[in-house]
């Protein structure tokens, strides 16, 4: 397991079938690169960064708002919907 795969809400990006398409980088180079383009990737990994935290479960917040909206929720499951549909 690469652990620079492994985001901070526990998913693993190497399992994640984006990034079997080389249709994403995982969540942290993406965060960067987003971050580098004053946009934002994940609210998830931006926010367990300023918080100088592995994971999400190391937060006496855990578990939150944050990480409820994001790999739950079902603006997720469309990103990973409209990736899967520009493979076509």
């Amino acid at each position: 397991m690469d652990k620079r795969l492994l985001g901070p809400c526990n998913y693993y990006c190497g399992s994640c079938i984006i990034y079997k398409k080389k249709k994403c980088l995982g969540c942290a180079e993406m965060t960067e690169k987003a971050k580098k383009e004053g946009k934002v990737f994940c609210n998830i990994s931006l926010c367990a960064r300023d918080k100088q935290l592995a994971t999400c479960s190391n937060c006496a917040d855990y578990p939150c708002k944050k990480y409820d909206d994001s790999i739950f929720a079902e603006s997720f499951a469309k990103w990973i919907r409209d990736k899967l549909r520009e493979t076509k």
